[in-house]
């Protein structure tokens, strides 16, 4: 990835539906180029896909949070097959140092809140828990 690559990158995480012609004004390069580097980023798997994010007013309906999880040893995939399945988690990742997964989940009340965290946290092998919840959005 050079150094265009990372400018256009940095364009469609501020505007997924920015169009090429857009993109070639304001990175002062040909339609052309810009489509070709998106074509190939898409091919290579650097861009896997496009997605929606929502406005703070809707951001204000739901009740979103971290939560930091520590499992038993020889666990972790099995917590992550039946973490998949809660429709209330919309991010899950693997993590390094004090904690093994970091998972984000999205509810439309608190009181949804609470019951997912309850489940997740009845998984057989989930050994400790953190949870935060978010308050506000400053970037994206």
């Amino acid at each position: 990835m050079n150094d265009l690559d990372a400018r256009i990158i940095a364009l469609l995480k501020r505007n997924a539906r920015t169009s090429i012609t857009q993109m070639s004004f304001e990175l002062g390069v040909s339609r052309v180029t810009i489509d070709s580097h998106i074509k190939k980023m898409e091919a290579s798997g650097v861009i896997s896909g496009y997605t929606v994010t929502l406005g703070a007013e809707e951001f204000r309906h739901n009740v979103s949070g971290w939560i930091l999880i520590n499992v038993a040893a020889n666990s972790e995939e099995d917590i992550i097959k039946q973490m998949v399945s809660m429709p209330e988690i919309t991010r899950l990742h693997t993590t390094n140092g004090r904690w093994d997964l970091a998972a984000e989940i999205q509810t439309q009340t608190l009181e949804s809140f609470d019951s997912a965290i309850s489940r997740l946290r009845q998984i057989p092998g989930i050994q400790e828990t953190d949870t935060s919840l978010l308050l506000s959005s400053r970037i994206g």
